[in-house]
């Protein structure tokens, strides 16, 4: 689902406030400009037979091509590109180049699941930003190399709903919901969420904190709930607390690593 849609729906989200800030201010540009001014988007290729995949930028499922010029990454593209370098002989490891804040909830769970299933060598690696979603998506890589002061982690969930009933009430507007279900029409513009409507989206934000809780502790066995509250942190101390496997020094050292495999 484009990004935008799925912040009109208000569905859960896995990346940092500051970037989505950011990202839809951004999306007001016209395509051709942007490929003059930044040019193409880092794309899927091998190398030296390792199967490069970039996880870069705002993540989302069904993106606009206005979107990925941006710099925003399709979770049905990355999972394309895993499945092709899978299946391809001359591929002998898988490498995800990590360096975006994370995204919305959708597709992440089945992607991140389709990287823990690779049965080829694989290594993620981030010498910027692996948080939140895409945090997710590198902690289910064999190896999760980082380099000291790369920002690391941000486990947690959040669903932002602006309440502007007040806004309308000063207005002199007044917004009646005529609805069937319970919980139909919730976070409508210019109404607030009761105390139910509240229960039911902090049991769904949960659920989904829950599953990204477990699934880092499918392939990082020993990190703690503690480290798990949402907090980022330098590589260095994402390593301490096991969130990554190890610190290095450049892209090249962890592309080297992952060669001595083969």
């Amino acid at each position: 689902m484009p990004f935008h849609e799925s912040l009109l729906r208000q569905d859960p989200l896995l990346i940092q406030p500051e970037v989505l800030t950011a990202f839809v201010e951004r999306c007001g540009g016209f395509s051709e400009t942007l490929k003059e001014l930044f040019g193409e988007p880092d794309q899927p290729r091998i190398e030296n037979g390792i199967g490069i995949v970039p996880v870069k930028g705002v993540i989302g499922k069904g993106l606009y091509p206005v979107e990925k010029l941006l710099g925003a990454a399709d979770v049905d593209d990355i999972g394309q590109a895993l499945e092709t370098f899978s299946r391809d002989p001359n591929v002998r490891a898988i490498f995800l180049d990590v360096d975006s804040p994370g995204g919305t909830v959708t597709g992440i769970p089945e992607l991140a699941t389709g990287v823990a299933a690779l049965e080829k060598p694989s290594l993620a690696f981030t010498s910027g930003l692996a948080a939140s979603a895409a945090y997710w998506i590198a902690s289910q890589a064999d190896t999760l190399l980082t380099t000291p002061s790369a920002s690391v982690g941000s486990v947690g969930v959040y669903m932002p709903f602006l309440d502007a009933s007040v806004a309308f009430a000063q207005r002199g507007l007044f917004v009646e919901v005529i609805k069937a279900g319970r919980y139909k029409g919730m976070g409508l513009p210019g109404t607030s969420l009761s105390d139910d409507d509240r229960v039911l989206l902090q049991d769904r934000v949960d659920q989904i904190h829950g599953l990204f809780k477990s699934a880092v502790r499918t392939k990082r066995t020993y990190v703690r709930d503690e480290s798990m509250e949402g907090q980022v942190f330098f590589g260095s101390e994402a390593t301490k607390r096991n969130l990554a496997t190890a610190t290095v020094r450049s892209r090249e050292e962890a592309l080297r690593q992952l060669t001595r495999n083969f």
